[in-house]
């Protein structure tokens, strides 16, 4: 960070300080700002008083508040305030900016019928918006100021709505196990709304897409607002993790702030973690007054071990004072109550759904390199190798530590001497490793593919003859499930995560090292390793089941 950028940082937390401060004054009845451009005129309005210049004072204090555009990110509606909306609409998939400035209108007024379809289709009204919508211009808005309210329509329902949080819908398992989820609520999709931070997907806007359509969206816009002692105990709690009460309320108060300038305008009723990552969302969750659930996907022990990717303290509070701790198996209580320190007995288990179907349609489809795909073969070499009659091995995961690449290509080298007519294809998305995994897999003399951001391995799955999972730790390793779906047998290390999973299914277990990983090779090739054939559709009608029962929609 520069001196430019850090100069910037404090001049915001000054002001963001300074408007918190004026929050606690009352309103000055009788009174409007104009917000942005308008053509609203105060002629006829003789007990308003009209102000045009954007303060902090006036953000704070004005009665009526009338905009076109969006109101800045710190700016948090107080009770008593009312805010007049003229929304122009512009097509962009980054709306939750000027959605948030939508929800927290008590009027939204429309020059015509086409407009306001729009605006309510595109920025994702229908349902939530609690206030009014009415066609008409800078004359109903005078009528409003003059306390003659004008007739317009309501698109509110009312309804239990639980907010998921999705991630940025990276391609791998957590979005996976998501896009499942989903796919068995479609029917029930005006209850759940689904919320990510929007900068996190600015660069990769097609990853919205992954959402059904079925599902609202209700974005985190904007950065997280700061006065000068929280953000003081910011550093202190996150970055250098010293911890004390005053330090943990001013971070309470933050998100707690937080929470309410993102979906104050929204009715949540219960508010899922879905991802289990990312400190500032999981705290924020964790201070919403509602039913709070946060999901354990992983090892989170070996997460903060190996990845050091987690702050320990967030986790330890999260675990003893969410609702519930969805664990997606049971391998996984052992390492939460380790962090946890408590006696769990808000831990329940809740299996991912798999949406064994488009497992199966996605296999059927061609083989494809995306632009951002890296590989050290063509498309048509891999296609080549997949049409020949060798002994073919996969694994697929992200290239990172946890996933054990190095000591499968050791393993597979090895098995290789005795077994030359055979080939192992590694597939990952993102991950930090790939550049050293490559150079240490063409040191081998054993044959390797490695594919990096493939949007569909199904294909290439489906055409290989054994799935092997050499981790060494796991939440549960959905793709043993995408395997097993399209009669591949699988084997796996024996680990937290699919040890449950592969014991309940018959499935095998190997040591979690590379004896135990070529000896589960050498199984393969000597017939002891079959599918296991799971019902998928009973799996997943439990599946969901224990997802509606945490969510009180039983």
């Amino acid at each position: 960070m520069n001196l430019r950028s850090i100069s910037v940082l404090l001049k915001s937390i000054f002001l963001q300080s300074r408007y918190q401060r004026m929050l606690k004054k009352e309103i000055n009845k009788e009174t409007a700002l104009l917000y942005g451009e308008s053509d609203i005129s105060n002629d006829c309005l003789k007990n308003i008083t009209i102000f045009k210049k954007m303060s902090l004072k006036n953000l704070s204090s004005c009665e009526f508040i009338i905009t076109s555009g969006v109101l800045p990110d710190f700016f948090i509606k107080k009770d008593g305030q009312k805010i007049i909306c003229l929304p122009k609409y512009e097509s962009s998939v980054f709306f939750g900016k000027m959605q948030r400035t939508l929800l927290m209108s008590d009027y939204i007024i429309c020059p015509d019928c086409k407009t306001e379809a729009e605006i309510i289709k595109n920025f994702q009204l229908n349902g939530i918006y609690k206030g009014t919508v009415i066609n008409g211009g800078s004359e109903t808005v005078n009528k409003i100021l003059s306390g003659n309210n004008p007739k317009g329509k309501s698109i509110y329902k009312n309804a239990k709505r639980t907010l998921i949080y999705s991630g940025s819908l990276a391609q791998n398992g957590l979005t996976a196990s998501l896009m499942s989820l989903l796919s068995g609520l479609k029917n029930l999709s005006d209850n759940f709304y689904i919320t990510y931070r929007e900068e996190s997907v600015r660069k990769t806007p097609d990853n919205l897409k992954k959402i059904p359509n079925e599902f609202h969206c209700i974005p985190m816009s904007g950065k997280t607002q700061y006065t000068i002692s929280e953000f003081l105990c910011y550093i202190l709690y996150f970055k250098l993790n010293i911890s004390n009460r005053f330090i943990e309320n001013r971070i309470d108060r933050l998100y707690k702030r937080e929470w309410k300038r993102l979906f104050g305008s929204t009715d949540v009723s219960c508010a899922i973690q879905f991802t289990g990552y990312e400190y500032g969302v999981i705290n924020m969750f964790r201070c919403f007054e509602g039913k709070r659930i946060i999901y354990v996907h992983n090892n989170m022990t070996e997460e903060i071990n190996l990845r050091k990717n987690q702050h320990y303290k967030t986790l330890q509070k999260a675990y003893r004072e969410y609702d519930t701790v969805a664990l997606v198996t049971e391998d996984m209580r052992r390492s939460a109550l380790e962090i946890s320190g408590g006696n769990g007995e808000n831990f329940t288990v809740v299996p991912n759904c798999h949406n064994y179907e488009r497992v199966l349609e996605k296999s059927r489809m061609p083989i494809e390199f995306q632009q951002e795909t890296e590989s050290n073969v063509t498309l048509e070499q891999l296609q080549d190798l997949l049409a020949s009659e060798k002994l073919k091995f996969i694994t697929i995961g992200r290239f990172s530590a946890e996933k054990a690449h190095i000591r499968l290509i050791d393993a597979f080298e090895e098995f290789y001497k005795s077994h030359s007519e055979s080939c192992l294809i590694i597939i990952g998305g993102r991950g930090e490793l790939y550049e050293e995994t490559l150079k240490y897999a063409e040191s081998c003399k054993a044959e390797i593919i490695l594919i990096k951001s493939m949007e569909n391995p199904m294909p290439v799955l489906n055409k290989c003859d054994l799935f092997m999972l050499p981790s060494r730790y796991e939440g549960l390793g959905l793709v043993l499930l995408e395997a097993d779906t399209l009669g591949i047998p699988v084997f796996a290390t024996d680990i937290d995560g699919p040890r449950g999973f592969m014991k309940e299914h018959g499935g095998l277990l190997v040591p979690d090292d590379i004896e135990g990983i070529l000896s589960g090779m050498n199984m393969f090739v000597n017939g002891k390793i079959k599918p296991m054939n799971v019902d998928y559709a009973q799996y997943n009608e439990d599946a969901l089941n224990r997802f509606m029962e945490i969510c009180n929609l039983k």
